[in-house]
């Protein structure tokens, strides 16, 4: 039901939110397996001590607006989803109240803006000083239902993450 659909609240019924919930969570459930896995196997071959941002549990948030989902994760005592509805903020919206306020997400009203992540804190500098640092530990946004529908995909995006911090 949710496969080549954009998001558009208006659209979608009790059913289609549920099974919308439902999927990012066990994609979600999935990545994390997938990477306490991929960390356990190659915990010699890492640096140590291990990036701070893939350390421990994660709270997931998922929050569907008006024209997108936006999905940040946070350091917890163990895992949780969290799924809630924002029917008058765009995706933009978003994505800039978990952004200090920048907006680092622009697209043309209506449009079909795709799928983007950040897989580590954002860190907001001035000249060479940080002066802000998300609290979570990785976002993602898309416009399009059928983002986290792929359990395959949560597996490939783990293995990404252990690639990127091997080399």
């Amino acid at each position: 039901m949710l496969e080549g659909r954009r998001v558009s609240l208006g659209e979608m019924d009790d059913e289609t939110l549920e099974e919308l919930r439902s999927r990012i969570t066990e994609y979600f459930e999935t990545f994390y397996a997938e990477l306490r896995r991929r960390l356990h196997d190659h915990e010699l071959d890492l640096p140590h001590p291990l990036p701070e941002h893939l350390r421990g549990y994660r709270r997931v948030v998922s929050v569907l607006g008006k024209d997108g989902i936006v999905i940040t994760h946070w350091p917890a005592p163990r895992d949780s989803f969290d799924f809630h509805i924002s029917p008058d903020k765009t995706a933009a919206e978003l994505v800039a109240e978990e952004c200090a306020g920048e907006r680092i997400l622009e697209y043309p009203p209506g449009s079909d803006f795709g799928t983007c992540e950040l897989d580590e804190p954002l860190r907001l500098t001035v000249g060479d000083q940080v002066v802000w640092t998300s609290p979570w530990t990785r976002l993602e946004v898309s416009s399009r239902l059928d983002a986290w529908s792929d359990p395959d995909r949560a597996r490939k995006t783990a293995e990404a993450v252990i690639a990127s911090i091997k080399h």
